[in-house]
């Protein structure tokens, strides 16, 4: 209903031709006129939605009318529409671009957009034309700066005129932080400005950043420090005494130039070496860990050799009680170090998950603060390193399964060997009393299955 309601009061204003005015957003009939039908069926409408203006009076006949009054030759005596902008109808006249930027200065510096539809009356342009005008698009571009700078601003403050926004950072001749103030105000004479740089390549330094990371909060502080320095230097050189806001806008590029020159700096002489630093700590942690996995399982593999040499007892002990206690040492020793190596295993496990997680962290990190860097290869690298590490663990740590269990396979072929006679007595006697036994459970069934069958 707005953009019908805008054409209707624009067809109005204009059938009335020299007889009307328009004045601080308030249309109003200089004399009296008998309405034409057209100029009587546009009054109407509007007296029917008078409610979305702030103001509607009309007169006919020198009376206050209705609806029923505004009929075609009825003589309007009287005539006044007072606009509501930002509420109600949402649209309103100017008399050119500059009046409008002009009338709504300080609502477009402090975040508002331009009302639905408007009308220029001197050009005779509406806002719902095919026709742009050039200031309108370069509006645009000074409203996302006007917001990017608020931002990343320390504080912003509302004043009468647009905002004052303060930047708190220590300057490259400063020994401390000096607050940077910076009031834009006059919108039009930021719009005069010839030609203001793009935002697209630095609009993404105020983006939310999901993983809750300093990446951005670090690019803007180093904008912030480019804002400083660059603005500061720029005043002291002007002579021309401009607003600071007309020399911001004016040098919005230099500003950029120096915070990608700052970054770039940084990037090189700072965050590679400390990330390098990290990556390094980080692989030789790792690495120690691994290598300390193998340590441990060799420390206490040195039992096998120590029960190899008790092995020797068996040479000199004819009971065979004594050699079922030794027996069952070695096993045992045996099992323990089974037991034992699984435990290194399970923990080499871990190194492993923690390791692909923490260098996995650090290549995300990288990526996003590097961007692209040779110490991103060292990285890959190093995690291909531990990996192979860990595998060539994995192959020692089975052959060390398999020879934690080689005294318990000695000893038993030495029992075997030395007391072969005896095992053979021993295991027909048990042969024999499993053959007895069995015929006897057989015996017993007999009797039960058929009874009287052995007395017969």
């Amino acid at each position: 209903m707005i953009d019908i309601l805008f054409d209707k009061t624009v067809k109005l204003f204009k059938s009335f031709e020299d007889v009307i005015s328009y004045e601080n957003g308030i249309i109003c009939l200089k004399k009296e006129i008998n309405l034409s039908s057209e100029q009587a069926c546009f009054l109407r409408y509007l007296f029917e939605h008078k409610d979305k203006f702030r103001k509607f009076e009309v007169e006919v006949d020198w009376a206050e009318a209705d609806v029923s009054h505004i009929v075609p030759s009825a003589e309007c005596t009287a005539l006044k529409i007072e606009f509501n902008l930002y509420a109600g109808n949402r649209f309103c006249f100017y008399k050119n671009e500059a009046d409008l930027f002009e009338k709504l200065s300080v609502f477009l510096i402090q975040g508002k957009s331009l009302p639905d539809y408007y009308y220029f009356i001197e050009d005779d342009f509406r806002s719902d034309s095919e026709l742009v005008y050039p200031s309108l698009i370069k509006l645009k571009i000074i409203s996302k700066w006007i917001e990017f700078l608020t931002k990343i601003s320390d504080i912003d403050k509302k004043t009468d005129d647009g905002i004052a926004l303060y930047y708190f950072i220590k300057g490259e001749g400063d020994k401390f932080a000096k607050p940077l103030e910076v009031k834009l105000n006059r919108f039009v004479d930021l719009v005069n400005i010839g030609e203001i740089s793009s935002i697209e390549d630095i609009s993404n330094l105020i983006s939310k950043d999901e993983s809750g990371n300093l990446h951005h909060r670090d690019r803007q502080s180093f904008f912030k420090l480019a804002l400083v320095d660059t603005l500061r230097r720029l005043v002291k050189d002007d002579s021309t005494k401009q607003a600071e806001s007309v020399i911001l806008f004016s040098n919005l590029d230099k500003i950029k130039n120096t915070y990608y020159e700052h970054y770039d700096i940084f990037i090189h002489n700072f965050a590679i070496g400390e990330f390098q630093l990290q990556v390094e700590e980080k692989g030789f942690d790792y690495a120690e860990k691994v290598s300390a996995v193998l340590n441990d399982i060799q420390i206490r593999l040195y039992a096998i050799p120590v029960v190899l040499v008790s092995l020797g007892a068996l040479a000199k002990v004819d009971d065979i009680y004594s050699y079922l206690f030794i027996i069952s040492g070695v096993i045992i020793t045996a099992l323990f170090n089974h037991w034992m190596i699984n435990d290194q295993v399970l923990r080499l496990e871990q190194i492993e998950k923690s390791c692909c997680f923490t260098f996995e962290k650090l290549r995300v990190q990288g990526n996003e603060k590097l961007e692209s860097c040779d110490t991103l290869k060292n990285l890959e690298e190093i995690v291909g390193n531990i990996k192979s590490r860990v595998a060539d663990r994995n192959t020692k740590i089975t052959y060390y399964k398999l020879f934690c269990w080689v005294p318990t396979i000695i000893s038993i072929i030495l029992l075997f060997f030395k007391e072969s006679k005896e095992i053979l007595i021993y295991i027909n006697v048990i042969n024999y009393n499993i053959i007895d036994f069995i015929y006897g459970i057989c015996d017993a069934i007999r009797e039960l299955t058929v009874p009287g069958m052995l007395n017969v």
